[in-house]
Order: C-alpha cells, then structure tokens, then sequence
C-alpha cells in the first residue's frame, strides 16, 4: 500500500490479479479512504511498462441441457419483433438486431429467418455478405439461446435487411433471469455536473451485484446524491468476448457505510445501456446462473 503514492500523478498502471484495469497510469488516488478501498476490495498489483497486460482467461460455455435435447425455431419461442444479439467474423463485437419475418417451410426448402440489419450506437451498421456465418443470442421467455446461420440474402429493398439461413446447433444457455446477479467487478465512474467545467474525476467503484438494468456500486465515500448522475465504465467477459460498457446511470438510492457495511453503496439504475450492451449484459449474466 505504501507504494501507491496520494495526490499525485501514478506513474504505471495498478491492475487486478485477472488483468482488469483499476487505476491507469496519471490517474490520481486523492486520499486514503480511496487507497483503502483499493486493498480492500481487489488484489492490486503494479503493471510495469514493460509488461503486457494479462487478459483473462474466459471460461469455456457450458450449456444447461442435456446434449440430446433438440431445439427448434419453434420450442425456442422465437418471435416477430423479438430482440437478437449478433455477431460477425469470431471475436467482432455483438451488434443488435430484431426478428421481422420467418418464410414458410416446404419440401424443397428450409425455414428462413428475416432480420434487421444489425446495429450498434456509435459505429456503422454491420456489413454482411451472401454466404457469411453470423453467431445469434436470442433471448426467450425463460432462458437465453445460442446458435449459427448462414446469411442467404442482403436485401436493401424497401429498406436493408438481411435473410437468414434455418438456424442450426441451437443452444439453451442458461435460464433466463433479471434478479440482480452478485458479482465482484471494477468499475470507474465519474459525477456527471452540468456546471462543472473541465473533465471530472474519475474514482474506483466494486460492483456488488448487477442487473440488466442496474447495479449496486460499493464506493470508498459518499459524493453523490439522490437523483444524481453517473457515468460508469466496467468490463465483463462473455461468449469468449470482452465488452466495455459506457453508459450513464442515476443515483436511485444512497446508502451509507455503518456497522453492517464497511463501505458506501450507491443504487444505481442504467439510464443510456444501448440494446446491444444490455443484450451482452443478459448473455453474460445467464453464463454464470
């Protein structure tokens, strides 16, 4: 602890014995209450400029059911309008998308999946070519599916939308939740003050536990109030993927450190989570049910 130096600059970043990101390198620790906090909650360890940040190892996906249970469009419960989770080439980022039609099966031909072109704020709508395979997280009524198809057709008439081969090795993850899940991840966020000139400073929070549409955020001290703004950045891995979630949250309820609780805690309720960030949220809370 006597390493890390109060209310001045840090010369390298601290990171988590995972490799996760708790204090990067010029970022302040303005007094012990905070540095405290550090030790108290995560394994700090010094990352040397020479060294490469370690990535953690994702745990490989295990599916609740049996192997020999066979999923179709049909006991999946996929709908019209349903929410889809999509992924191009292995490793690209999850964009969201909607189911807008199904074909009708006949002899000669499968069932075919129509779909908007996916989307992700802040970036261009995914490119997708004839022939492409696309990774799927379709969330159900009670639990979270995983499968493959084929893009059979890029239509851009009326509007761009892409047609999907039958899906196939349908997978049921796990079954579907939103209690909030417990859960020990950093987080860094910031009070969001109109008034404020020049950029806020950043501080180290614990996610306690975490929802789909919020968290409960352990904070070494109390500075934020009922009704106010948040901006969070954390990490998570899911499906073999690391996504970063930067959104805003609100204050919904304060509670501070006493006897039972050695440190504050701040409920908080997402208000900016993009559709394809919650979608991740959801797929990787159901991995770990």
């Amino acid at each position: 602890m006597s390493d890390v130096p109060l209310g001045e600059p840090l010369a390298w970043p601290i990171v988590a014995a995972d490799g996760a990101l708790l204090v990067n390198a010029g970022a302040t620790i303005t007094g012990a209450a905070e540095r405290a906090f550090l030790f108290a909650h995560f394994e700090p360890h010094r990352l040397d400029d020479s060294a490469e940040s370690p990535t953690p190892e994702a745990s490989p996906h295990q599916s609740s059911s049996p192997g020999a249970e066979l999923l179709t469009l049909d006991t999946i419960g996929l709908k019209i309008g349903g929410r889809l989770g999509l992924r191009g080439p292995a490793g690209s980022a999850m964009y969201s998308s909607r189911v807008i039609g199904f074909s009708t099966p006949g002899p000669q031909r499968t069932r075919a999946v129509f779909i908007t072109q996916p989307v992700m704020a802040g970036h261009e709508p995914l490119a997708l070519s004839h022939g492409e395979r696309v990774e799927l997280v379709a969330l159900g009524t009670r639990a979270v599916f995983q499968f493959a198809c084929t893009v059979d057709a890029v239509c851009r008439e009326p509007f761009s939308y892409l047609v999907l081969s039958e899906p196939g090795a349908i997978r049921r993850l796990r079954a579907r939740k939103f209690v909030r899940m417990v859960t020990r991840l950093p987080a860094h966020f910031s009070l969001i003050d109109p008034e404020q000139t020049g950029e806020p400073g950043t501080r180290l929070g614990l996610v306690r536990d975490i929802s789909p549409f919020g968290m409960s955020l352990a904070v070494a001290e109390v500075q934020a109030s009922l009704g106010d703004r948040l901006r969070l950045s954390f990490r998570f891995n899911t499906d073999d993927t690391d996504v970063d979630i930067d959104c805003h949250a609100i204050v919904r309820h304060v509670h501070e450190a006493d006897a039972r609780s050695a440190n504050a805690i701040y409920g908080l309720e997402f208000e900016t989570l993009e559709p394809s960030q919650r979608i991740a949220l959801k797929s990787f809370m159901a991995e770990q049910i």
